[in-house]
């Protein structure tokens, strides 16, 4: 049995869930500032160009359910997942996962959007394994800071190791699914790294490396 870790965004989904949530979030009325979306657009940007500042980012984009219980946030993500996630997911991807299943090899999606997001979509997609960026809940209500290392760069590298330790897996025998340069220190750290309708940045190392690259879109 191995181990078979999944980006999320860009690699089992067309498009990024933080950012359509963001989108999401401004529909429909939730309290956002008027230039939310544009500088949502840019932390993106940042983090396409690999120099992101993670914690600013999520404090950021978390602030419209700064006021919200936790029912209520989990109502309303639940609403994003079917009135956009659905649309998102590729059968490809799904596909993927189904035969890493059938083969009996335990399915983790380790990415770094919130756990907020991961968690439910993780479920959707029959993935019953989530590692996101963990968040603060103080008396019930997400505060914006970040909690532990989070899943982003060489921290997926960290949660992947500790989770696996956790459930008493070896990373002996490990794939990892990944669009992002981002994502290559984990990459880098699998047995089988396999670059997913990569970037142009991934393109290269991955071709550089003699890495597999493969679409789940086409």
């Amino acid at each position: 049995m191995a181990l078979a870790f999944f980006d999320l965004d860009n690699t089992l989904v067309a498009g990024d869930t933080a950012q359509a949530f963001a989108e999401y979030m401004a529909a429909n009325e939730l309290p956002t500032p008027s230039d939310f979306l544009a500088v949502n657009h840019a932390y993106m940007a940042d983090y396409d160009a690999g120099n992101l500042n993670l914690a600013d980012y999520m404090r950021y984009t978390l602030s419209p359910l700064f006021g919200l219980n936790a029912e209520t946030i989990a109502a309303f993500i639940e609403r994003f997942i079917q009135d956009v996630v659905v649309s998102m997911t590729l059968p490809k991807a799904q596909a993927l996962i189904q035969q890493h299943q059938d083969a009996g090899d335990e399915v983790v999606i380790i990415s770094a959007t919130g756990i907020h997001l991961v968690a439910p979509i993780a479920r959707y997609l029959g993935v019953k394994h989530a590692l996101g960026v963990d968040i603060e809940i103080k008396n019930g209500h997400i505060t914006g800071e970040l909690t532990g290392v989070p899943t982003f760069r060489e921290g997926k590298v960290t949660r992947a190791l500790q989770w696996a330790q956790e459930q008493g897996y070896e990373m002996t025998d490990t794939y990892f699914y990944s669009d992002s340069h981002n994502d290559i220190p984990l990459l880098e750290k699998a047995l089988y790294p396999v670059a997913v309708d990569p970037d142009p940045i991934l393109a290269a190392t991955a071709q550089a490396k003699n890495w597999p690259i493969i679409s789940l879109r086409q």
